[in-house]
């Protein structure tokens, strides 16, 4: 039988992944930062992978600062939350892998819409006082057609494919 995560476990990681949306979605850095080891990082486009406190601090000011009430009303939502355990030379802790969509008011028209959706990989570990926080967090945002599909070509309608490409040249992609 697999390895499972306990309901503990899953538990105590729901309420990191909610205080990780909340203070992302409210401004707070520290909040934010606290839901990562010290050592922790975050991949998100276009930043890019940043580590540490002060990669942190670099991808919050440019998701939050850079364009003037651009990032406030955002509500990050994380679906089909899956759990499993890592045990690795590297590392051991719990591989969080599921969809997301940001929900947002926009501040000056006054609209709500779906922002954006995308995949979430992400690593949690248990800290030594007790704390699970995050090791790693592989933010995927789907954008120009890209996203994921294990199934068959065929699904893709006319002018569309994975990874934004046509019918006819992911088939002749797929060749080579």
């Amino acid at each position: 039988m697999a390895l499972r995560v306990s309901l503990e476990h899953r538990a105590e990681i729901g309420d990191l992944m909610a205080r990780y949306a909340w203070a992302l979605d409210t401004g707070d850095f520290e909040g934010y930062a606290a839901c990562f080891c010290e050592d922790g990082w975050l991949e998100h486009w276009p930043q890019g992978r940043c580590h540490g406190r002060e990669g942190l601090r670099r991808a919050t000011d440019s998701l939050w600062y850079d364009t003037p009430n651009h990032y406030l009303g955002r509500q990050h939502r994380m679906s089909q939350v899956l759990m499993s355990p890592e045990d690795t030379e590297a590392e051991r802790g719990i591989r969080i892998k599921c969809f997301w969509s940001i929900l947002q008011h926009d501040v000056v028209t006054f609209e709500n819409r779906v922002f954006g959706m995308g995949t979430w990989d992400t690593l949690a570990v248990l800290c030594d006082d007790g704390e699970w926080r995050f090791r790693s967090v592989f933010v995927d945002l789907w954008i120009n057609g890209q996203v994921p599909w294990k199934g068959e070509s065929r699904a893709w309608g006319r002018g569309a494919g994975p990874n934004g490409l046509s019918n006819s040249r992911q088939a002749a992609k797929e060749r080579q």
